[in-house]
């Protein structure tokens, strides 16, 4: 897992009503839902605002258990409309052909949530047939990373085929994770070999088909909303989201031992009543942002042979080893040996 990008994960609210509207018909009370994950329901309303990624996560767990769908992901995927992708579906609907849309969607994929790396490239050359490409996604995180992939992909197809009419299906599907015990779903939706234990997460198809023009392209609306994106995006990479500055406070401070909200909310040059609400606003509390840096820092520690454990709740604030032990098991379920060993016998 890279450690950096699971610090940093977020989604848009946008994204996010894709998945609630999903839930919500299949009878899941949103409200609750909402109160659950501690978020605002006017945060709906904020479509450029951003979620941790962990309670979208959360959410997807979530709906894979209280509906028994094995395959929500994918469902969820199949489900996707233009407004889940925000700014950038908005700007890809624009664009002139194919090729033009999924460049942009590559470049901008990180508005809708930095979850994953996407990619557009060509395929190598297979006897007997023409030219093809792939358009992959490698997630950053390993939690409910089926659930992931399969959305992901299926909303892209989804997508695809409203902006350009067409209803070709895909050469092949790959996914990175093992095939489930049922994958007649993956069938019915993707509609061509679905081949798993790969080494991407992707939709291949003929090459040709990237020069399809776009019914909806229009040249100043694609440079209003490519303008647009560039603002957003620089923000996003300059992290001047709330949860990022605090973050980094907390990556820079922990050694000291556990910085207090006051000592951070100082820092930020705001008050501790504002950076809760800033913090609540996107749907974590000062202790839970806390926690989860600590538990990303330690897994990443952990991944080091070199350093012991004394060392590593050094690093992360705790005062012996007892004290990261027990946290360490809240976390996992496991002591951080057990994860060790664990790990290396993966290796």
């Amino acid at each position: 897992m890279d450690t950096l990008a699971a610090l940093t994960s977020s989604v848009s609210v946008a994204y996010l009503q894709g998945l609630l509207d999903y839930l919500e018909r299949q009878g899941q009370p949103v409200d609750k839902l909402l109160k659950q994950l501690k978020l605002s329901p006017q945060l709906l309303a904020q479509r450029d605002q951003r979620i941790d990624a962990q309670l979208y996560l959360q959410l997807l767990e979530f709906g894979v258990d209280a509906t028994g769908d094995d395959c929500l992901g994918l469902h969820v995927g199949e489900s996707v409309r233009p407004g889940y992708y925000g700014v950038l579906g908005y700007l890809i609907m624009s664009c002139a052909t194919l090729a033009d849309a999924l460049h942009r969607q590559a470049r901008y994929a990180t508005l809708v949530g930095n979850l994953g790396q996407v990619d557009l490239a060509d395929e190598p050359a297979r006897a007997g047939l023409e030219a093809q490409v792939a358009h992959s996604w490698r997630p950053h995180l390993k939690q409910q990373s089926r659930q992931l992939s399969e959305e992901t992909l299926a909303g892209w197809m989804t997508f695809g085929h409203w902006i350009s009419g067409l209803q070709t299906p895909p050469t092949e599907v790959r996914f990175e994770h093992s095939a489930p015990l049922d994958t007649r779903e993956h069938q019915r939706i993707f509609r061509c070999p679905v081949l798993f234990d790969q080494a991407d997460n992707a939709l291949v198809f003929p090459k040709r088909l990237l020069s399809t023009p776009l019914s909806q392209a229009d040249v100043q609306v694609r440079g209003m909303f490519d303008a647009y994106a560039d603002r957003l995006l620089a923000d996003i990479k300059l992290g001047n989201s709330v949860l990022d500055k605090v973050r980094l406070q907390l990556v820079r401070q922990l050694s000291q031992g556990a910085p207090e909200l006051a000592q951070i909310a100082e820092q930020l040059a705001m008050s501790p009543r504002t950076l809760q609400r800033r913090l609540s606003d996107a749907g974590l509390s000062f202790n839970q942002l806390l926690e989860q840096t600590r538990k990303h820092m330690v897994l990443e520690y952990l991944a080091d042979p070199a350093l012991e454990l004394s060392e590593i709740a050094y690093l992360v604030g705790f005062s012996e080893t007892g004290s990261l032990a027990r946290a360490f098991r809240r976390w996992t379920g496991q002591s951080p040996h057990e994860y060790r060993a664990s790990r290396d016998g993966r290796c």
